[in-house]
């Protein structure tokens, strides 16, 4: 986690905390208890000791209705910044890395039109992991019939096509299974290519890559792969 993102956190919590803290005494006050008693016994102890009722006499009104306006205040203060960094944009930046030679497990989101491209660009691969749309299965069956040469060939079907929050939660979980089965010598990381991939599945990967051990991978037109890494930052 980026640092600002946890000072953006932090602060969230420790608003939050305090608007429950303050609703707690601006209830308790209504029912006409003091707020601050402890503080205010110090500065009007006489006041304090005669305090029964905050209409009873002025002191007594006042000394009930300053801690509760200044604590109505700060209430609302409090949950104005709460909202306020709750709702704070957050900023994605992708790093560019090396060239990458060597991808043992490669996981593709290929459109139908570039699946002959994805295989040929990753023909180097030990293992690869295609997750494609399931509503387009028998057009896909029929494109991976021809190319029959890729041994080392998984294919997984994706429910989800059309939300962007569902594919990203199910290709999250696929990741979380797939690192957890994976064989020894395999690493602790999967390469997914955005390269040719619908724009729905790139943003779901860049999603997922923020939370789970994945790196972005693109075939640039040199013919070398490049990595990638995305980045999350709370804008200050």
């Amino acid at each position: 986690m980026e640092r600002s993102v946890l000072i953006q956190h932090l602060k969230t919590s420790c608003y939050a905390l305090s608007v429950f803290v303050l609703t707690g005494w601006f209830a308790d006050a209504l029912n006409e208890n003091l707020i601050f008693r402890t503080i205010l016994r110090f500065f009007r102890p006489q006041d304090v000791a005669r305090y029964a009722h905050p209409f009873a006499d002025w002191p007594s009104f006042f000394i009930w209705f300053i801690p509760l306006l200044f604590t109505g205040l700060l209430l609302m203060f409090t949950s104005v910044m709460a909202l306020h960094h709750v709702k704070k944009p957050h900023l994605y930046q992708i790093i560019k890395k090396k060239a990458l030679p060597h991808y043992p497990h490669v996981v593709g989101l290929p459109t139908l039109g570039n699946l002959a491209k994805f295989l040929t660009s990753y023909a180097k691969a030990e293992k690869i992991s295609l997750l494609l749309p399931k509503a387009q299965q028998s057009r896909y069956q029929a494109e991976l019939a021809l190319n029959q040469q890729y041994c080392n060939l998984e294919v997984h079907w994706l429910k989800e096509q059309d939300d962007l929050q569902k594919v990203t939660l199910e290709l999250e979980q696929w990741v979380k299974k797939e690192l957890k089965h994976a064989p020894a010598g395999h690493g602790d990381i999967l390469f997914l290519d955005i390269t040719y991939a619908a724009p729905l599945y790139s943003s779901a990967a860049l999603f997922c890559s923020l939370e789970q051990d994945v790196q972005l991978l693109q075939h640039s037109s040199e013919g070398s792969v490049l990595r990638y890494d995305l980045i999350c930052q709370a804008k200050t």
